[in-house]
């Protein structure tokens, strides 16, 4: 480890952060700073232009050879696991609308190579971070790597990445390659002020089975080599300096997750089936090719959700047809014949392109949207929707159309499919004739349409994040509002379950996908409604399974008809959480 003067905090300090990698790190911080260099140090004026031209083809080309040294890196320990992360960050640096714009830069204003970088990328990065949609300012940060990458390899400046003791790894942020880079027996957990959940850093801690948490004090500016940490990756808590009493309290419970966890997957391949032996359905949410992974370790019966979306904004710009066959293609095959749900592009509200396809509206999540935008640009659509079909050859497909409110629009949506089939068959590419095609209930429209709808599609899927959101009127992303955002209010729990009836009574399958699925509380209501599937994050199924074999579909049952007794959606929740602490102990862990 490097060395650096510490100083002593005297007493124990307990902060509260993210959690983004689930489990308990405990021991010294390791203070990683990959670039320090201020912007206004590199406003220096050229009168070369050309050498500096040369000078960033060149950085480009040192970064590009950094990345694809990562990637096989990362692919001698950990498979394929991880090398979608390392081609996006590739593709954005081989963005020709980039390239110019930086070297415009240079050129207008004849100012250094790692100048231009700075400003162009500095400005692209605040644009992201400033957007609603978590996901999206989460990629703000994979663009500032990237101009760190860019400008140390302009001003030779090599990365430290020696670690040679165990420790906790503090960063402002760190990238996928930072994370490879490092010798990963000596990481104890991540500690960054920047980041999310679906951050590239955050996907990787949690596919390696690292505790990470994410501060946002600035805790890379404050803490010094050697400082001793405990991370909680379950709640977030970030202890310095603790006392005798905090370490042995973790010590504790890092010992008792070890055992918990050793228990859960040893019974991973156990189905989930309940206590009077009703069998319910496990899928996977997934939008990157590494999650199948995730999927298939983790023992998911199929893809319930494969949204796509984040595919075509990683490349920059509108990917083709050939390229998103690829991409559906390679999940399809991973799954080996299991079910995969394609959802089609669901951009707009907090989802846009980076290619000004949008532009700015009053309400967005009320705007130009997932199926109003696809039917008012066909091209995009039909090129998606031959991509899905020419897949489907592949394996067992279907398609999820988004945001539905409308037979209208699964009315225009089945004649352009209609269109594509006739078009594979006349330039004779294979795909499957019958594939299936689903509506996604999210919309109160939708839900109080169910039984119309039952008439148009083959199967239904429940997405409760934007269900809730439209039923109470309530910004998901505006958090002077989020207090108010519970999936438990008995209005939102009214339309989940009149949408599951109007599915049984068709005979139509129905699986519910957005996050609800996977909160411990909310699996037995939702089974005493007469859910049968579920679909949810690939790492929240072995807990889920652990709680739906510890269950009796009889008392679910029984649970749904009393909290309908209740006006509020803090009393269904404080029932649910009973209900479901007297039949498994371990609880906390599965959060």
């Amino acid at each position: 480890m490097k060395n650096s003067k510490t100083r002593k905090i005297k007493q124990e300090i307990i902060l509260t952060g993210i959690p983004t990698s689930p489990g308990i790190a405990s021991g010294p911080a390791y203070i990683f700073r990959p670039f320090q260099l201020n912007i206004s140090e590199l406003e220096i004026k050229v009168e070369d232009i050309n050498h500096e031209l040369d000078l960033f083809n060149s950085a480009i080309e040192k970064v590009l050879r950094q990345l694809e040294n990562a990637q096989k890196s990362s692919e001698a320990y950990y498979q394929d696991q991880f090398s979608e992360i390392f081609e996006s960050q590739k593709a954005f640096l081989k963005d020709p609308i980039l390239i110019n714009e930086i070297k415009q830069e240079i050129q207008r204003s004849q100012s250094s190579a790692a100048f231009a970088i700075s400003k162009i990328l500095s400005k692209k990065s605040e644009y992201f971070i400033n957007l609603e949609n978590r996901y999206f300012r989460e990629r703000a940060y994979d663009i500032i790597d990237l101009k760190h990458k860019l400008v140390n390899a302009l001003l030779g400046i090599d990365v430290d990445y020696q670690l040679t003791t165990p420790a906790i790894v503090v960063a402002e942020v760190l990238s996928p390659s930072d994370t490879v880079n490092f010798n990963r027996n000596f990481i104890l957990g991540f500690l960054t002020d920047k980041g999310g959940r679906t951050s590239h850093a955050a996907i990787m801690a949690r596919g390696l089975r690292i505790p990470a948490v994410v501060n946002r004090y600035n805790l890379s500016q404050v803490l010094h080599d050697g400082d001793y940490l405990i991370l909680d990756g379950f709640t977030g808590a970030i202890i310095i300096n603790p006392t005798e009493e905090t370490r042995k309290k973790y010590k504790n419970k890092k010992a008792d997750f070890k055992k918990f966890e050793q228990r859960l997957y040893k019974e991973i391949e156990l189905p989930a089936v309940t206590l009077d032996g009703v069998r319910i359905q496990m899928l996977a949410n997934i939008e990157f090719v590494h999650e199948v992974n995730d999927a298939r370790i983790n023992k998911a019966e199929g893809i319930g959700l494969f949204r796509t979306e984040s595919f075509f904004i990683e490349q920059q710009n509108m990917p083709s047809e050939d390229q998103q066959f690829s991409f559906y293609k390679q999940v399809i095959e991973q799954m080996n014949g299991n079910e995969v749900t394609i959802r089609v592009l669901d951009l707009g509200g907090d989802k846009i392109l980076p290619n000004n396809e949008y532009q700015t509206e009053m309400n967005p999540f009320l705007g130009w949207r997932a199926i109003r935008f696809l039917l008012d640009r066909p091209s995009i659509f039909k090129a998606q929707l031959r991509a899905i079909l020419r897949a489907s050859a592949y394996g067992n497909v279907q398609i999820l159309l988004p945001m539905i409110s409308s037979v209208d629009e699964i009315l225009k949506t089945k004649a352009l499919i209609e269109e594509v089939k006739k078009s594979l068959l006349f330039d004779k590419i294979e795909f499957n004739p019958d594939i299936k095609l689903g509506a996604m209930i999210e919309t109160p429209a939708a839900a109080m349409l169910a039984d119309i709808l039952t008439e148009y599609v083959d199967f239904f899927s429940i997405g409760t994040n934007d269900l809730t959101q439209y039923v109470l009127a309530i910004d998901r992303t505006n958090e002077k509002v989020s207090k108010y955002f519970s999936t438990f209010n008995p209005a939102v729990l009214n339309f989940v379950e009149a949408t599951i009836k109007a599915a049984e009574k068709k005979g139509l399958p129905i699986t519910l996908c957005g996050e609800f699925a996977a909160v411990p509380e909310a699996i037995p209501i939702l089974l005493g409604m007469g859910l049968r599937s579920l679909s949810m994050n690939p790492f929240s199924i072995a807990g889920a399974k652990k709680i739906i074999r510890s269950l009796k579909l009889s008392e679910c049952e029984k649970l749904y008809q009393d909290i309908k007794n209740y006006h509020t959606a803090d009393e269904i929740e404080k029932a649910c959480s009973s209900f479901v602490k007297r039949q498994i102990s371990d609880l906390q862990y599965l959060k």
